[in-house]
């Protein structure tokens, strides 16, 4: 039987296991996922978004392997919810990130994991079943692809960003001067957040979100750690459960914060 586990036993080399755990498991579910993306029914859940029988089973299998392996550290899952007021220790899941992608078979859908403690994300993996690509980071460790060390600082700034398509226009003005245009995203925001952190476009704009903690803490914790910028729309400072920010490449920081004002407006 495995030991009993609790936040003061979380070491290092424990968030190791952990997240290497998860990356396995991600993978393990791989063959599932595949097979029935693109054919899965799916029903409405009360906030709109679509739900479908994988998802339910991608978590059920995720919650299973890491309770056996890892007793007392708590998981919760997109599917079976969670309250804002977290333990001091726990992983978010979510199963299916990009779930109208999964069920057209589009390749953005993705498994995401974030390690919240006191407070902090301090590790994440975001796995896109369709491309086998595996990114994890922890703070102050570094984000890596596929086990390669990441590095936005020395990638040049790419000219595309993603933003949702009501705000094109308002921030290809802000935009123009550094060579960058907005498009529309595939539907995942891991897949989103990925494409940053691995120096394809120049940043997300999360703006007039919903969605929940698991939906954005763990492609936050990627591009930071990658050498991006998390610039908060919403606060002074950003935190894990923060909905709004703006995810860059660091040579468009400048940029966003001297229109910071204009950028916020279009959050309310």
């Amino acid at each position: 039987m495995n030991a009993q586990h609790s936040p003061d036993t979380l070491t290092p080399d424990l968030i190791d296991a952990m997240l290497d755990h998860l990356q396995n498991c991600f993978r393990r579910v791989r063959p599932l996922v595949i097979e029935t993306a693109g054919k899965s029914n799916f029903i409405n859940k009360q906030d709109g978004s679509p739900v479908t029988d994988t998802d339910s089973k991608v978590e059920n299998i995720i919650f299973k392997s890491m309770e056996d392996r890892f007793p007392g550290i708590p998981v919760f899952g997109e599917e079976t919810g969670y309250s804002d007021k977290l333990p001091e220790a726990c992983w978010l899941i979510d199963p299916i990130d990009g779930t109208a992608s999964f069920i057209e078979n589009i390749p953005t859908f993705t498994s995401m994991a974030v390690l919240i403690l006191d407070g902090e994300a301090v590790a994440c993996a975001i796995y896109n079943f369709s491309t086998n690509n595996m990114f994890v980071a922890q703070k102050s460790k570094g984000a890596y692809k596929n086990g390669i060390k990441m590095n936005l600082q020395s990638k040049e700034l790419p000219t595309k960003a993603l933003c949702k398509g009501r705000f094109i226009d308002e921030l290809n003005m802000i935009l123009m001067p550094e060579g960058v245009s907005c498009e529309i995203g595939s539907v995942g925001a891991g897949h989103g957040f990925s494409l940053v952190a691995d120096g394809l476009f120049a940043a997300r704009f999360q703006l007039n979100s919903g969605g929940y903690i698991h939906d954005y803490a763990p492609g936050a914790l990627l591009v930071r750690e990658a050498g991006g910028k998390i610039i908060p729309l919403d606060k002074d400072t950003y935190t894990y459960d923060s909905k709004s920010f703006v995810a860059c490449h660091p040579g468009l920081e400048d940029t966003i914060r001297t229109h910071l004002q204009s950028i916020q407006a279009l959050d309310r």
